[in-house]
């Protein structure tokens, strides 16, 4: 018993002072290269892979696809005016995220990254209420919306702690994400209860007016988006000191 207690102490004060470096997909980056944006960006693209498809001991799950318990669009406007919640929804695509700039002021303690990407798609139930120019829409069933051309910018800042094991850890403090899209595509089943006729010509509007109809869901998926960027950021930053992210060499 007392080899027992003494082989747990032991893990317990190994496990404080072991500090994990960074995945062998992840090369870190000098924070002294002139080139340390380019740097970012091109490990950063290649990381994206093995993130997305999840990385227990970095404590990150599978993100492609996203799982979100609900996504709500909630529009006012003169000729619309409709409440659709989708839940229980599977984001797909992100997986084909493009890397395009990095913006680090490590002095600062501030970072910007650019991403785009080409399309993806949201499955998932749907429930929807509301009026259309004169027409009532009502519905609930299987829904597909697919958004093209996703334009994101992720900024985080950062201050730093230091652990028992002596090295210091970056801790994200705030972050924000921005976003822009180009096209919106609406399926939804059973539109009307099924009447086949009017949940055509209800469908053809939607996606006429695409741009009006989803104001409010760019905001919405934007905060789901910025929820796995945190969610990397947090488990790495939390687990591999700041010394190997970015190394002084």
């Amino acid at each position: 018993m007392l080899i027992f207690y003494l082989l747990l102490i032991f893990c317990v004060y190994f496990t404080s002072l072991y500090a994990l470096k960074l995945p062998s997909y992840t090369l870190a980056c000098s924070r002294n290269d002139p080139n340390l944006n380019d740097c970012v960006v091109k490990h950063g693209q290649a990381a994206i892979p093995y993130f997305i498809n999840g990385d227990p001991r970095y404590k990150v799950p599978k993100l492609d696809p996203l799982f979100i318990t609900a996504l709500t669009v909630e529009q006012g406007i003169r000729q619309i005016g409709i409440s659709l919640t989708l839940k229980n929804s599977s984001i797909y695509g992100l997986r084909d995220a493009i890397f395009k700039e990095a913006r680090t002021n490590i002095p600062g303690r501030h970072i910007e990254w650019d991403f785009e990407i080409p399309k993806i798609y949201i499955e998932g139930n749907y429930e929807v209420t509301g009026r259309i120019l004169i027409l009532p829409i009502v519905g609930n069933g299987k829904a597909n919306v697919t958004i093209t051309d996703l334009k994101i910018t992720y900024k985080y800042d950062w201050d730093y702690i230091t652990k028992k094991n002596g090295r210091k850890y970056m801790n994200i403090t705030t972050s924000s994400l921005g976003y822009q899209n180009g096209r919106t595509y609406f399926q939804l089943e059973n539109l009307f209860n099924g009447d086949k006729l009017l949940g055509e010509n209800m469908l053809t509007f939607l996606n006429e007016n695409w741009k009006e109809v989803t104001t409010e869901i760019g905001p919405a998926l934007g905060e789901a988006i910025s929820e796995v960027f945190r969610l990397i950021l947090t488990s790495i930053a939390d687990l591999v000191p700041w010394e190997y992210i970015y190394p002084d060499i």
